[in-house]
């Protein structure tokens, strides 16, 4: 636009309006398709972020455990079972009785199935022979978590073998959970 110096004054503002006028052309948003998709772009990003304030993520734990024996039947009827689990230490206290809970055992004889109940309780299980020490300065240990079944099985097919536990630990909004994580 500036380049030459000796150029008339003139002909340097004709060519920067020009250009201007150009750059208004590609800019302006004229047609309704154009105008649509700003709408809905808009539109998009508004409901993003009622979503990311207002809307609800499920937070779940999944561990790796065994299932090793079948607990007392609580009041009701439905059975109960008794899985050791490891648990890292920071997440251990947020486990509380009456969470939701899904059972999915491992796959034996082409047999699989996800088993639904709740926790009834959960408690540290402390090391054989170990010393204080070491147990404080884990960053995992294990855990007896006993868990009412929503449905009458077979603990006897269920017995001793390896599951996968997921545990729903709560609700909470997006945002929060941005928070929590840059933390």
């Amino acid at each position: 636009m500036f380049n030459n110096p000796f150029d008339s004054f003139h002909n340097i503002v004709a060519e920067a309006k020009e250009e201007r006028e150009q750059l208004d052309r590609l800019l302006t948003i004229s047609t309704p398709r154009e105008r649509l998709l700003v709408a809905a772009i808009a539109l998009l990003l508004c409901i993003l972020s009622a979503w990311l304030f207002f809307g609800s993520v499920s937070r779940s734990l999944v561990v790796d455990g065994v299932l090793v024996e079948q607990g007392e039947n609580p009041p009701g009827g439905a059975k109960s079972v008794r899985a050791l689990v490891w648990v890292e230490s920071g997440i251990a206290p947020q486990i509380k009785a009456g969470m939701p809970v899904v059972i999915e055992p491992d796959a034996a004889d082409g047999e699989t199935g996800a088993l639904g109940g709740e926790i009834r309780a959960i408690s540290a299980v402390p090391f054989s022979g170990g010393s204080a020490a070491i147990e404080s300065a884990s960053p995992v240990s294990p855990h007896r978590v006993d868990i009412a079944l929503e449905e009458n099985v077979d603990f006897g097919s269920l017995a001793g073998r390896k599951c996968r536990i997921v545990i729903e630990l709560g609700r909470q909004s997006p945002i929060a959970l941005f928070r929590m994580r840059r933390s």
